[in-house]
Order: structure tokens, then C-alpha cells, then sequence
């Protein structure tokens, strides 16, 4: 799953991003209720609901009664409460690493993120803005409110005396006036237009209850499009563990039930991969890249391909989700051992904006030559909450003569221009 993941996410810097027909997927929507919308670069506007993909670039808006919590790719997860703005500026994620960048801009509305693996690599490759001060990570827990020209941050942890021998964390606040540090969860900062951040400063019970309340859990019996609950998994994991000994620990209960509500769904998102739907493959807005992978092939016997390796299959082909379109181009599959297939290769593009039901397909393969690959068929796969991130090919290549025959699945990963 890494390199699928990464493949996908290793998209590009933000300008790159801009001129693609429109950006790629970056996590998921794990938990959405009341009225929330999104708008990408290049793509229409559109409602956000539960388990639905979230874009680079997306700028979101919740309603009066909205709430969102998105988990990104590579953990970091943020919500956001009722009349909120949030735009995912930048999102890089390689999970072989785990190097990358998440830069967001939190334009109103209360909030609070929870840092995934970027930032605990590089806490100087995560960053928050604000219209009146950026946030800069420390590998932490942080909410806060803006609005009316001022902000108000609030470090939740872990703190220097947290129960779980967490590093400790940190955030530093600053625009062109001037900074402040906060290292001790249950602090934060006041920041207003045109001044510099105030001195850390320790919240009171009330203060910690003001700013938890806009993203704190308020489920309703008639919600339609609650996230399923459950113990807290997944990117979830080790918040409750950052509660510190601190008088900010109602904070983190606070924090801890909001989570959980959506832990368990969003720990299903990034399960297993999945065979993706056409419906949700023929949905992706836009965009154009190339799956390629390499695997062993073997010998095939009544349709069953097994036992020794026989050599290595090989195969580079084209997508554009703009299009509907798959293959053709230089898309093409190679075979290296025992057969040696470089040429008479060819995947022909296949349109799939008609298809419908699970994402799987016979290909045409160009049989010119002494070659048939009759059988060969695509299967597309969702993983982390991506749709189609990868692509299966099951070979079956023979002479045109008659047996043997020769193949197996091969799996690619998505990267794009």
C-alpha cells in the first residue's frame, strides 16, 4: 500500500497542481454532518459527505449547523466546526519516508488538527495559516478559533507532562509583528490584525470550553450522515495518550470524544484495498496520470496461473480521468524469463465512462505477431480512501500456436504529471 500511496501523493508543488485539469485525491472525508461544501481548482462545486474523497487545493465551507473532520493520507486530521473555511493548500506524502509537506489556511470558524506522520518526521514541513498569524507544528495536538480580525490558539498536547512518554510538543505562532512559543498543552496564544501574538498564556476551564465547543461532538437523533463510532484506531490513535497531567485534561476529554465518533470509520478507510466501483472511478473530476508496476509471472494451467517463476511482467499504462479513458498511448505490458514479450504489446484505450458495477475489465492487448493475450483483464483498486490508486492487470499471454500459456496479477501504482 506505500507505494501506492505515495504515488498518488508525491503530486507536485502547488503551481503544478493549478495548471492539472484538476488535482488529485488527498484523504478522506471521515465524518461530515449539516450542510458542507468544497470547490477544487478546474471542478464545480460539490456537497462533502461521509467516506467521499478530499482534493489538493479543496477550499471547504460548513454551514450553521456543519461539521467536518477530514483525515488526510498521512494521518494529520482536521475538523472544523459550523460557518468554518478551511483550504488543503499543499499536501505531499511520501509513506516510504514518510517526508512530505501539509500546508493548510484556516480562514474562520473554530478548528482543530491533530498532526499524522509528516510532521512528526518534520515538524518544519507542517504549517497552519490564519489570516492573522501562521501556525508552525511541532508534532502536536492544536485548536483554536478565528474571526473578527483575531484568533485564538490553544495547545492541547502532549505537553512536557504527559502520562505516555510522548515527545513533547509544541506550537509556534507568528506574522510580521513578531512570535511566541507554546510548549505547555493548555496554553495558547491570542493574536489580533495588525499585532503581534500575545505572550502563551494558560486558558481557563472556560476559555479551553469556548474553543472546543465549535468542534466538540453534538450528534443528533434525525443526522443522516453521522461516521460510525468506535474505539479510538487508526490516525485516532495516541490521542488519548497525549492528555498530559496538565489542569488542561477536560480539554482532552473533550478532544478524546469528538474522535472517537469518526475513529473507527476512518480506520476503515485505510484498511485493505479494495476493488473500486466504475461509478466512483467515472466521478474523479479530472486529472490524467500513469499506473505501472512489475510482479513475477508463472505458468498457467486451466486458467490457474502458479508454481515456479517463470520471469517478470512488467507494464506502464495511461489514464485520463478527464477523458474516462485507459490506455493506449505508449501503454504497454512486458514479459522478461522464459517468454520474452518487448514488442506486439500494446494496450488499446478503453472508454469506461458507460461501465458500471465493480471496476474490472477485459483489456485488448495488440495480438499482432506470434502473441495472443486473450483473457488479459483489469481490475482497479481503492486503497488508504483512494479511488482507483492502483491497478491490477491479470496477464494471460501465449503463442498464437496453442499452449502454454503464461501469466498472473501484476499490481501498479498511480503517479501523475
Amino acid at each position: 500500500m506505500n507505494n501506492i500511496l505515495a504515488a498518488l501523493l508525491l503530486t507536485a508543488p502547488t503551481a503544478a497542481l493549478a495548471a492539472a485539469a484538476a488535482p488529485l485525491n488527498i484523504g478522506v472525508a471521515a465524518a461530515v454532518r449539516g450542510a458542507v461544501r468544497a470547490v477544487a481548482p478546474g471542478a464545480a462545486g460539490r456537497v462533502v459527505e461521509t467516506g467521499k474523497p478530499v482534493f489538493s487545493r479543496d477550499k471547504v465551507t460548513t454551514g450553521p449547523e456543519g461539521k467536518l473532520q477530514i483525515l488526510l493520507l498521512d494521518q494529520t486530521s482536521f475538523t472544523v466546526g459550523p460557518n468554518s473555511e478551511l483550504e488543503l493548500d499543499e499536501f505531499v506524502f511520501d509513506p516510504a519516508t514518510n517526508a512530505g509537506k501539509v500546508s493548510a489556511r484556516i480562514a474562520k470558524g473554530a478548528f482543530r488538527f491533530v498532526t499524522g506522520k509528516v510532521a512528526r518526521r518534520d515538524p518544519a514541513s507542517m504549517k497552519v495559516e490564519t489570516p492573522v498569524g501562521t501556525i508552525g507544528i511541532r508534532g502536536t495536538m492544536t485548536a483554536g478559533t478565528v474571526g473578527g480580525g483575531e484568533a485564538t490558539f490553544v495547545l492541547l498536547g502532549p505537553g512536557p507532562g504527559n502520562n505516555a512518554d510522548e515527545k513533547s510538543g509544541g506550537i509556534t505562532v507568528k506574522n510580521d509583528k513578531g512570535s511566541t512559543d507554546v510548549d505547555k498543552d493548555g496554553w495558547g496564544v491570542t493574536v489580533k490584525a495588525g499585532e503581534a501574538p500575545s505572550p502563551a498564556f494558560e486558558l481557563s476551564p472556560a476559555q479551553l470550553d469556548g474553543i472546543l465547543s465549535g468542534v466538540g461532538s453534538t450528534p443528533k437523533g434525525d443526522s443522516k450522515d453521522d461516521a460510525a463510532a468506535g474505539d479510538a484506531t487508526g490516525a485516532s490513535s495516541g490521542q488519548d495518550t497525549a492528555a498530559g497531567k496538565d489542569n488542561a485534561s477536560d480539554a482532552f476529554a473533550a478532544v478524546d470524544a469528538a474522535e472517537g465518533e469518526t475513529s473507527q470509520f476512518a480506520s476503515q478507510q485505510f484498511a485493505a484495498p479494495k476493488t473500486s466501483t466504475w461509478a466512483d472511478v467515472i466521478a474523479i473530476p479530472g486529472g490524467t496520470g500513469k499506473y505501472s508496476g512489475s510482479g513475477s509471472y508463472y505458468l498457467c494451467t486451466g486458467g490457474v496461473c502458479g508454481g515456479s517463476v517463470m520471469g517478470t511482467t512488467s507494464f506502464a499504462m495511461d489514464v485520463d480521468f478527464g477523458a474516462k479513458t485507459i490506455g493506449g498511448g505508449s501503454s504497454a505490458i512486458t514479459l522478461t524469463g522464459v517468454y520474452n514479450v518487448s514488442s506486439n504489446n500494446t494496450i488499446q484505450q478503453l472508454n469506461y465512462s458507460s461501465l458500471t458495477g465493480d471496476a474490472v475489465t477485459s483489456l485488448t492487448v495488440n495480438g499482432g505477431g506470434v502473441y495472443s493475450w486473450s483473457g488479459t483483464s483489469l481490475k482497479l483498486i481503492d486503497s488508504g480512501g483512494v479511488t482507483a490508486g492502483a491497478a491490477s492487470i491479470d496477464v494471460r499471454v501465449q503463442g498464437t500456436t496453442g499452449p502454454p500459456q503464461y501469466g498472473g496479477p501484476v499490481t501498479g501504482s498511480l503517479t501523475t504529471p
